[in-house]
């Protein structure tokens, strides 16, 4: 292991110097190419470039490559998203310095959505408000976020612009803020359109997140399918034994 981690260390050096100034996304040369370029086994290659990822100098593309991240670039740790206090995805990015946008892709009134109305535990024909947006970081787009809410507790909600007013803002001065959420965290494969919007392949990986949030008296207000680019952010948890 100590042999295996010089040798890591070595690479590391040399991938920095010699790669160090690509530009951000630029591929480096596959691991057969960088193990002979360097005279080492392909396990040390492999080896170094996980721990470069680990470390954000790089990111891996299962079938593609691995690719240079631009140092001055921040990756969000998506586990610091406390949303029993409403940071969502959008006040995450902010809180790392980012300038932040949300384009709204779909906003409007849905009726008859059996799936909706049982996560929402409304009765049948109730109608429930969607709302989807791709939230953007310093021109990038960053996630997408699909958010449904009950109708009949926010009647008026049609009448505003949420590309100005914070949704959350919105449903705390109507008195129906979410204060706790069953969460469900997954990594999948994206579909065309999420892919579309979120400028990535088809097939690329994704966080995808689902979240059902109540208010104070544990009445449903809020359903939201959330996608986040696993390239541009992390996740990361501590396990007790």
């Amino acid at each position: 292991m100590a042999k295996e981690m010089s040798i890591y260390k070595q690479i590391r050096e040399r991938i920095i110097d010699e790669y160090g100034q690509c530009l951000d996304g630029e591929r480096l040369p596959g691991e057969r190419e960088l193990a002979e370029k360097y005279s080492v086994k392909r396990s040390s290659i492999q080896y170094a470039l996980r721990k470069l990822a680990d470390e954000g100098v790089v990111y891996r593309v299962r079938g593609r490559g691995t690719f240079i991240r631009r140092k001055h670039e921040q990756v969000m740790n998506i586990s610091d998203i406390s949303l029993e206090e409403n940071k969502g995805i959008s006040g995450l990015v902010r809180s790392y310095g980012i300038k932040v946008k949300n384009v709204v892709l779909v906003s409007g009134t849905i009726t008859g959505n059996r799936f909706l109305e049982d996560k929402l535990n409304l009765q049948e024909g109730e109608p429930v408000f969607a709302l989807h947006r791709v939230s953007y970081g310093s021109e990038e787009p960053l996630a997408i976020e699909y958010t449904y809410v009950p109708k009949k507790i926010f009647p008026d909600i049609e009448t505003f612009d949420f590309r100005m007013v914070s949704l959350y803002e919105y449903m705390e001065d109507k008195g129906h803020l979410p204060e706790k959420y069953d969460k469900r965290l997954r990594v999948v494969r994206l579909f065309p359109k999420e892919a579309r919007y979120l400028e990535l392949p088809v097939d690329h990986p994704a966080f995808s997140f689902e979240l059902i949030g109540v208010d104070s008296e544990r009445q449903p207000v809020e359903y939201i399918e959330s996608f986040v680019r696993c390239d541009r952010a992390e996740f990361s948890f501590t396990t007790r034994l």
